[in-house]
């Protein structure tokens, strides 16, 4: 699979006027239903991501490829949930998947809308999310208008991990190890601290309403981690080196990105 993903991607930098193309073709079928299952998707378009880094591709039109590619892919899907309901469980080629189906079943009938959103970003969900739509009636002007602002913003986030790989290849291997881990881990303290200001609210919502909720296990434990955590790790970058490299690099992405 990593030699299939290396020979498109070289493919790729050698054709460059074919690229918007074949990233269409990624999106579509990494967002068909079942399909997108079985493709690399994700790695090619960090793949991708980092010709964009290096100044091979431009970074909008290849983004918009792949919410086109995206949203087509899962509008097909959601067609394909609406024309055949309940028929598609039978299929000889869907039923080694159904516990992901009834999983994302589960998850659609508790966000609905959101749902469409969210799981853009959930793995293998993500490949059946819109399929389920289908089978389920949700409108199609409410699906349309979900998927296509999901696939807007999952297009040019799931390109960004390359864009960064791609701009930081000038620098040297190590600090290239050091800039990524810094990045990775403050991306990281800020998702956990979404979640736990999420807690944080729900909570407050609820005492208000005269409920009651109880916060996570070790929750002051985690919360003081993560914000220590974060900030150990922006002190790091503030006393080093790698604070005026990281200022470099993000000047770099901020170029190639227009």
């Amino acid at each position: 699979m990593e030699e299939i993903v290396n020979n498109i991607i070289e493919w790729i930098r050698a054709n460059p006027h074919w690229a918007g193309a074949v990233v269409f073709a990624i999106a579509f079928l990494e967002s068909l239903a079942i399909i997108g299952l079985a493709m690399p998707g994700w790695l090619l378009l960090v793949g991708v991501g980092s010709l964009i880094g290096t100044g091979t591709l431009s970074f909008w039109p290849i983004a918009f490829f792949s919410f086109a590619g995206a949203a087509s892919g899962q509008s097909l899907s959601f067609l394909v949930g609406v024309a055949f309901k309940e028929r598609v469980h039978h299929w000889s080629w869907v039923e080694n998947h159904q516990k992901l189906l009834h999983r994302a079943e589960d998850f659609f009938k508790r966000h609905g809308f959101a749902g469409i959103l969210i799981g853009q970003f959930i793995g293998p969900i993500r490949a059946v999310i819109s399929l389920i739509a289908g089978i389920l009636d949700m409108p199609a002007k409410k699906f349309l208008i979900a998927v296509l602002i999901a696939s807007m913003i999952w297009a040019p986030v799931y390109l960004m991990p390359g864009v960064v790989l791609g701009a930081a290849l000038s620098f040297e291997k190590t600090q290239v190890i050091v800039l990524l881990s810094c990045i990775i881990t403050m991306a990281v303290c800020l998702w956990l601290l979404g979640g736990h200001m999420k807690q944080l609210w729900l909570r407050r919502k609820l005492s208000r309403q005269g409920e009651k909720a109880a916060l996570s296990n070790y929750f002051e434990l985690k919360l003081s981690a993560t914000i220590t955590v974060l900030v150990a790790v922006i002190i790091f970058l503030i006393v080093s080196s790698f604070g005026s490299l990281m200022f470099e690099l993000s000047q770099k992405i901020l170029k190639v990105i227009g």
